[in-house]
């Protein structure tokens, strides 16, 4: 045996004094704990526009292949299960062709009101999204008013002319009043300006804060109380994703009141909190987003828009995220996720609409957001997200690395017996994978190299019946239904009791319960209602 010298074991000691003292990186870092009762915001949904004719480009690529795009944008079972539409309000712009270019208007003068439907081509989409999808959350947004009511004169650029804010909140109530009573669709959500920090070519005004609060206080909220308006008010929609076009609204009481949600673009920056509009109990909704450069239809471009809605979700911590076209005639660039091929009445579909239907499909509207271990390791992100009425959940975790990652999920708060992985990758698109069973209140998985994988669930809640939770419905739980009944106690034994001992899920344990509880065990009935 070779003789160590001084020299060698001074360093076999030092190297083994970094390895013990080193912290154990690849064990915690690799480690998600999902904690179900710290919550943060309330999700609305995630959308979609085919506004400027998109709508009717995708009529114009024949019925069947209509059906096609139409699954891939709104099926929850064929894509990516959008549950938002945002449309434009026609401003009877001259500008663009029928390609590309704005609606006609329904007032194209003040005293001129043109109530038909061929006016919106976007409408006969909008009918058959809610009627085959249940899409009910219809956002319009205004990209000019007519030109009547500009400075200009013009739906391109210049500002509303302040003589005409009356008119303004008028023409808006009146488009939510008859579009429901004319058209039979509920317009949900109001955009009062799109980009009100830009002048364009086309369809465009501008708008400043100070404008906003003074049209907001003294005319559309009067008039949207007056006709017993019901829509949601979303305003601001500045380019960059920030809250500075609806401070001045937020901070005065009366434009308060319907300054329901803060909207914002994010051209050029990068998500941001909202203080203020949190502070005051808005909602955020970030309302558009594309790519105007080269057209990459990869996963590379996928997993930049998954770590979009990420950092939207924790960074701005808002409640609606919406792309700008789902499907659009432009191949040369990633306005759309669908890019249709007007000539050859075909389409591509971008990585990108399934790394965001990754969220989209799986986190429904009214889902909450709850806590989980952010970045566990390098390029992994991840989000958790959950259904408080049934316990259903979805873990959202983003691999940008060039490697795969293993990692392991804890429960903090809940339980369930497996979750269901879906993955878009280089190869997959919302591709199921198999069950994984939980391991007590933990599961493992490998999430695949440059990947958004969703891990779908639900919570462990217990047997109806069963409110001394020993997994049986048996006499002990009638016996303790009957004493609780009498008064002889006042909770139940098992951990949900109280929930499952309301059987039959009226909001109360009485004597309906027992008497069902009661008809099960004489066999009477073979299954309780739930």
């Amino acid at each position: 045996m070779k003789r160590m010298t001084r020299f060698t074991c001074l360093a076999i000691v030092t190297m083994l004094l970094v390895t013990m003292l080193a912290p154990s990186a690849s064990y915690a870092a690799s480690s998600v704990t999902l904690d179900w009762d710290t919550e943060y915001q309330t999700i609305d949904g995630f959308g979609v526009s085919e506004a400027f004719h998109q709508s009717n480009n995708i009529a114009l690529l024949g019925t069947a292949k209509q059906k096609e795009i139409y699954d891939l944008l709104f099926s929850t079972e064929k894509g990516a299960g959008f549950s938002i539409f945002r449309s434009i309000l026609g401003d009877g712009g001259t500008w663009g062709d029928a390609q590309d270019g704005p609606n006609k208007t329904m007032q194209p003068s003040a005293s001129t009101w043109d109530w038909k439907e061929s006016n919106d081509d976007q409408i006969p989409m909008i009918k058959t999204i809610q009627a085959d999808y249940g899409i009910d959350k219809i956002q319009y947004t205004v990209w000019s008013p007519p030109a009547w009511m500009k400075t200009t004169g013009s739906v391109a650029g210049g500002s509303l002319s302040t003589d005409k804010y009356q008119a303004y909140a008028t023409y808006l109530a009146e488009h939510i009043k008859n579009y429901k009573a004319k058209f039979g669709i509920e317009i949900t959500h109001i955009g009062i300006q799109n980009e009100p920090d830009l002048t364009t070519a086309y369809s465009s005004c501008v708008w400043t804060a100070a404008q906003f609060k003074t049209f907001m206080k003294d005319y559309l909220v009067p008039t949207f109380d007056k006709e017993g308006i019901t829509a949601k008010v979303i305003m601001g929609e500045k380019m960059t994703c920030s809250e500075a076009m609806a401070i001045d609204c937020l901070n005065d009481a009366a434009a308060l009141t319907r300054t329901d949600i803060v909207g914002c673009h994010n051209y050029g920056s990068s998500y941001a909190a909202f203080p203020t509009t949190k502070a005051k109990g808005k909602g955020i909704w970030q309302t558009e987003i594309s790519d105007m450069n080269g057209n990459d239809l990869t996963i590379t471009d996928g997993l930049n828009w998954a770590k979009q809605v990420y950092d939207f979700m924790t960074v701005t911590q808002g409640n609606a995220w919406n792309y700008w076209w789902g499907a659009c005639y432009k191949t040369w660039n990633g306005e759309g996720l669908i890019q249709m091929d007007m000539n050859a009445k075909t389409y591509k579909i971008a990585k990108r609409l399934y790394t965001i239907g990754q969220y989209a499909r799986f986190i429904r509207p009214d889902w909450k957001r709850f806590e989980a271990t952010k970045n566990p390791v390098s390029g992994v992100y991840v989000t958790a997200y959950k259904d408080p009425e049934t316990g259903k959940f979805a873990v959202v975790a983003i691999n940008n690395g060039s490697s795969s990652q293993a990692v392991t999920y804890n429960l903090k708060g809940f339980e369930a017996a497996s979750v269901t992985p879906y993955t878009t990758s280089a190869t997959q698109n919302l591709a199921e994978g198999s069950e994984i069973a939980l391991n007590g209140t933990s599961f493992s998985a490998t999430l695949a190299a440059n990947s958004v994988t969703t891990f779908v669930g639900g919570t462990d809640s217990g047997t109806y019946g069963d409110v001394n939770g020993d997994n049986a419905v048996d006499a002990l739980d009638f016996a303790i239904i009957k004493q609780y009944l009498i008064g002889q106690i006042s909770t139940f034994p098992g951990k949900d009791g109280m929930k499952l001992a309301d059987v039959n899920q009226d909001g109360s344990v009485d004597a309906l319960d027992f008497a069902i509880v009661k008809k099960y065990l004489l066999g009477n009935i073979d299954r309780l209602p739930v």
